[in-house]
C-alpha cells in the first residue's frame, strides 16, 4: 500500500481537485469563471481530475492559525491556465499569504472553504508542532509591562 493509498501523514496529505468551468454574461459580455468544483481523498471519476500533495510546513503555522481564526477558513489552489479556456490546478495551500504572493505573480488563486476534516487535520498538526507567538504581541507584552511597573505616576 502506497502512502497515497493510507491516507495523510502529520505534514502531507495527497487530495483529488477537479475544477468547473462557468460561462457566463457579464453586463452583456460573456466571461469565463472558474470554481472548484471537488476536492476529495479518493480519486474522482472525472479525467480532468489532478491528484496533487496539501503540504504542512512549520514556518506556516502562524499563517494557517490566522486562517483558522478567520470567520470562514479557506483551502486555496494555485492554478495554471494552459490556454484562455482551460485551467488546472498546480497547488494546494492553508496559507492565504501563499496563496497572496501567487496572485501577486499573477497566478489564478481559487478557494473554498475548507473542509472540516482539513480543519481537524491541520488543527492535529498545529497542536503537534505548538503555535507560533506573533512577534507583535511579545512586544505589546512588553510596552505593557514596562508601563505597570514603572510607568506614569
Amino acid at each position: 500500500m502506497t502512502q497515497v493509498e493510507k491516507g495523510p501523514t502529520l505534514e502531507s496529505w495527497y487530495l483529488w481537485v477537479c475544477l468547473d468551468k462557468r460561462e457566463t454574461l457579464s453586463r452583456g459580455w460573456p466571461s469565463i469563471n472558474w470554481e472548484v468544483a471537488e476536492v476529495s481523498q479518493s480519486p474522482l471519476l472525472r479525467e480532468d481530475a489532478q491528484g496533487m500533495w496539501l503540504l504542512l510546513h512549520r514556518d506556516e503555522r502562524m499563517a494557517y492559525r490566522f486562517n483558522l481564526s478567520s470567520e470562514s477558513p479557506r483551502l486555496f489552489v494555485v492554478c495554471e491556465d494552459l490556454t484562455a479556456d482551460q485551467r488546472v490546478p498546480r497547488k494546494l495551500t492553508l496559507a492565504q499569504d501563499v496563496a497572496a504572493d501567487y496572485m501577486d505573480a499573477g497566478q489564478p488563486v481559487l478557494s473554498i472553504p475548507m473542509p472540516v476534516p482539513i480543519a481537524a487535520w491541520l488543527e492535529a498538526f498545529m497542536a503537534h508542532h505548538g503555535e507560533v507567538e506573533d512577534p507583535r504581541d511579545q512586544k505589546r507584552r512588553l510596552r505593557t509591562q514596562a508601563a505597570t511597573k514603572g510607568g506614569c505616576k
